[in-house]
């Protein structure tokens, strides 16, 4: 017979294996599902154009900047996107759902030669997340053109526009050709203007300076420096491969026919002749003879072509002096022809303008302004050594 202290020690015990036993079981037992914590995915700019450290940017570029995912429309703003250089640039933003794209189009050209910075910060996902980093990338527009001096649309015997030839101020002759014959090279060669060449009327050698080769849409475009330095006035020549002869059907010219809207060529209308007006005794080697006059004073000096008038004008010329506008259609002056255009006065100073309407089509690039000693001055181009 168990002594009752006993019995309890037993129970006691028996309890504490139970509740040893339950306690084990429990531990391989799942334990409490927590709430959920997974993080919700990141929201970037995953891609931008022009591409991070661009160079050479077309000044019409509009900048497009793709999202990770979609994009809340109403934070693709200008406060969460800015194109700076250094200040803001204006401009419009316009974003595309489909292809989670936002594109920045500025209100005017972007300037040359210059470096723009977008940045990209507070734009928010379609569910809330918010760019967890700012965005920067940087671009550089391209250099500005060379400026010509020299500029005249090419034309065919039948007065059709096929483009433009200009001659800049480091001496490049770009020769831009527009619907003329499909796949086809033409040589270009210009032929210097003359009234004696070493003593006698024979014209000097033409000069070969570049080709061009269109395409299957007859456009084409090329760019060379001028073989030869100095003060060059004359005519420039477009031969197709297949034709030996200049001038022929298929063959372009210089010239101060103008351009238009509706010009094959497609330039817009405006001034599309321009030449500085040259020394006349300097030009082409001193191949454009002068008589035994003195040289007369000129600073500086433009003949242009807009709006269907040529415009003349001279500074630091002969003062109080009668001065001659004259035009040739030949390379060979003072032929037939070439005819007077105007006169015109300068004054104490020796400035003066001449503006003459010019309604004969295809006229001539020769373009002269003559004192009354003949010793006068060209229109024409100079290519530096």
């Amino acid at each position: 017979m168990l002594h009752p202290r006993s019995c309890c020690v037993c129970l006691a015990s028996l309890l504490f294996v139970s509740l040893a036993f339950l306690t084990g079981c429990s531990s391989n037992s799942a334990p409490a599902d927590p709430k959920s914590s997974t993080p919700p995915p990141s929201f970037s700019v995953t891609a931008i154009a022009p591409a991070a450290g661009a160079t050479q940017v077309q000044t019409n570029a509009t900048i497009q900047i793709t999202f990770s995912s979609p994009a809340e429309a109403t934070s693709v703003t200008a406060t969460n996107i800015a194109v700076t250089n250094p200040k803001p640039v204006a401009g419009a933003i316009t974003y595309n759902a489909t292809t989670n794209t936002a594109t920045f189009t500025p209100s005017a050209a972007l300037a040359f030669g210059s470096t723009y910075t977008v940045t990209v910060a507070g734009v928010t996902s379609s569910t809330g997340t918010t760019m967890a980093n700012s965005f920067t990338s940087t671009f550089t527009t391209m250099a500005a053109p060379p400026v010509p001096q020299f500029q005249a649309s090419l034309f065919n015997d039948y007065g059709t526009i096929g483009g433009r030839i200009s001659v800049d101020t480091s001496g490049n002759v770009t020769i831009q050709l527009t619907g003329a014959a499909a796949n086809t090279t033409y040589t270009s060669d210009f032929c210097p203007a003359f009234v004696q060449y070493n003593g006698t009327s024979d014209a000097p050698p033409c000069l070969d300076t570049a080709s061009v080769t269109t395409g299957a849409n007859g456009n084409g475009a090329s760019i060379m420096l001028f073989p030869k330095p100095g003060n060059w006035a004359g005519d420039f020549n477009l031969i197709a491969s297949s034709n030996s002869v200049p001038l022929q059907s298929a063959a372009y010219s210089t010239g101060s026919f103008p351009a238009s809207n509706s010009d094959p060529g497609g330039f817009p209308s405006g001034t599309v002749y321009m030449a500085p007006l040259l020394p006349a005794s300097t030009t082409n080697g001193a191949g454009v003879a002068t008589r035994s006059s003195p040289q007369d004073p000129l600073t500086s000096g433009t003949v242009t072509y807009s709006n269907g008038s040529m415009i003349f004008v001279v500074s630091g010329a002969a003062p109080n002096t009668n001065y001659s506008a004259v035009e040739s259609q030949t390379v060979q002056l003072n032929s037939s022809g070439a005819y007077e255009l105007s006169d015109f006065n300068t004054d104490a100073g020796g400035n003066a303008s001449s503006t003459e309407s010019l309604d004969d089509g295809a006229g001539g690039d020769m373009f002269q302004v003559m004192p009354p000693s003949d010793a006068g001055f060209i229109g024409g181009f100079s290519v530096p050594q």
